[in-house]
């Protein structure tokens, strides 16, 4: 699959990638059918966000259909249309119990950033 990944600042490329497989028990493989940038991208591709490594695919917001699901998934199954939210959230810290997803112990804005993310 092509990803658009940062090379550092002002360096972008599409790039080859491998398809992702289920590492863990509670991942889930989206098949990405809409994806954009938005500014907080065109700031990682100025070099703003120095967290974010040369290598890393962009993206952090997308629409896509659920492809396969690990064996602890159990609120999505193949098929299913899902929106990425670009803020993740485990959903069993005290923050998420109080729907406080955006202050996750062990989530926040990973996607595109700290990992690879949609584009």
């Amino acid at each position: 699959m092509k990803a658009l990944v940062y090379n550092g600042p002002g360096e972008k490329a599409w790039v080859e990638k491998a398809k992702p497989g289920i590492e863990k028990p509670t991942d889930v493989i989206v098949k990405i059918t809409k994806t954009t940038i938005c500014g907080t991208d065109l700031h990682i591709l100025k070099g703003d966000v120095p967290a974010v490594t040369p290598g890393r695919t962009l993206g952090h917001e997308g629409v896509g259909v659920v492809e396969e699901v690990g064996d602890a998934v159990r609120n999505f199954k193949k098929g299913d249309p899902v929106l990425i939210s670009c803020i993740t959230s485990c959903g069993t810290c005290p923050n998420c119990k109080k729907q406080l997803y955006a202050h996750c112990d062990d989530g926040g804005w990973i996607l595109g950033h700290l990992i690879d993310g949609t584009q």
